[in-house]
């Protein structure tokens, strides 16, 4: 009995151990310059140990990419009404939230896989880790400040979906003739440099089968990398320098207008 019992565990998991992914970048660098207006990246993947799919609807099998950023920090105020004036309230500092997280997938993720799924592996922007921690905390109420965290969370995943940072696309992935399909992700013209990593699922029938991996530089060039490494290097450097050009700029500018 133990020995059927056996065989029927290795007959169901045989399919998922059996199943490969493999992917490729067309480019694994991108160059930004001031003419930047964003880029098309073109992932190739191949697929063994399943059915094949058809180049028309994958045959039952789905693919979601998650393309992420690097950790990056933010700050988000809340406008707070003060008598008849609005001002900002007191900082929120978004820490390690990836600078871009985009996803592509053939169909709604939510069809894809299952909730354990997208929790464990980030599927989704909803399923993101984002810690809003408040600066100059006064004693207060610990469950209203852990809601009170999760509002700015919220609020800042909305606005980085607003601005193309993050993004959830149902699209860009075609299934071609054996087991090969492509995906097209286009990264917006506000993308950030630093190291992305870029994370491939295969599923069937809702069951993870494989996954991939690969690494993508996003890089600037010309005279905007120049002045982003002496900023990162020689932050005093940097520093005195704009102030010269600052007075420099003034000096200018006053002859110009005594002229004038």
């Amino acid at each position: 009995m133990r020995l059927i019992a056996i065989l029927w565990v290795w007959f169901m998991l045989a399919p998922a151990q059996a199943a490969d992914l493999s992917i490729a970048l067309t480019d694994d660098r991108v160059e930004v310059d001031t003419g930047f207006s964003g880029a098309r990246l073109t992932l190739f993947g191949a697929i063994s140990g399943v059915e094949t799919p058809s180049a028309d609807d994958g045959a039952g099998v789905d693919i979601i990419s998650v393309i992420r950023g690097p950790a990056t920090q933010f700050q988000i105020r809340q406008l707070e009404k003060r008598g008849p004036i609005w001002m900002p309230g007191n900082t929120h500092a978004i820490k390690d939230a990836p600078g871009l997280y985009l996803t592509n997938a053939n169909r709604p993720i939510t069809d894809i896989a299952p909730l354990p799924d997208q929790a464990a592996y980030h599927l989704g922007a909803d399923f993101l880790t984002i810690n809003a921690a408040q600066d100059d905390v006064e004693a207060a109420d610990e469950a209203q400040t852990d809601a009170h965290a999760e509002l700015f969370a919220k609020a800042f995943v909305s606005e980085a979906e607003d601005t193309g940072l993050y993004r959830d696309r149902v699209g860009g992935v075609e299934f071609k003739k054996g087991a090969l399909f492509t995906i097209n992700v286009d990264l917006p013209a506000n993308t950030p440099v630093g190291d992305y990593s870029v994370v491939v699922y295969l599923y069937q029938d809702g069951i993870l089968l494989g996954r991939d991996e690969a690494e993508l530089v996003v890089n600037k060039v010309g005279i905007e990398r120049r002045i982003f490494d002496l900023a990162h290097d020689q932050p005093v450097t940097y520093g005195i320098l704009c102030v010269v050009i600052s007075l420099f700029a003034g000096w200018i500018a006053a002859l110009a207008f005594r002229k004038s």
